[in-house]
């Protein structure tokens, strides 16, 4: 994935309600003002909880020559650079697809 031709490391998580980044990726390449008043508290799938200090509206993702844009909570210590979660998905008509050379990300035209 990149933003502004950056390469950002994503986990494509179809379990995930949320989509959420590490705080330093975001200071450093997304870069974007964050609304704080969008705090959100979340569960993790080992049973912990975090908060997640914003949101940060709009971002731009470009995947292999694809334009998307997602809504990206920043959390402070997440054990990943990008998580894409179903809004992600859901909102840039996403599917994902098994096939025997692997696992391809298809991007249906609206």
């Amino acid at each position: 994935m990149h933003c502004d031709g950056q390469a950002i490391n994503a986990i494509i998580d179809t379990g995930s309600q949320l989509n959420i980044v590490n705080k330093h990726i975001w200071k450093t390449i997304i870069n974007r003002p964050i609304d704080i008043a969008k705090s959100v508290s979340m569960n993790d799938a080992n049973g912990g909880e975090g908060k997640l200090r914003g949101l940060v509206s709009n971002v731009p993702l470009n995947c292999g020559g694809v334009n998307t844009q997602a809504n990206l909570f920043v959390g402070d210590h997440v054990p990943f650079s990008l998580l894409l979660g179903r809004p992600w998905q859901r909102g840039n008509f996403v599917s994902i697809d098994e096939r025997k050379d692997g696992t391809w990300l298809l991007f249906k035209d609206p």
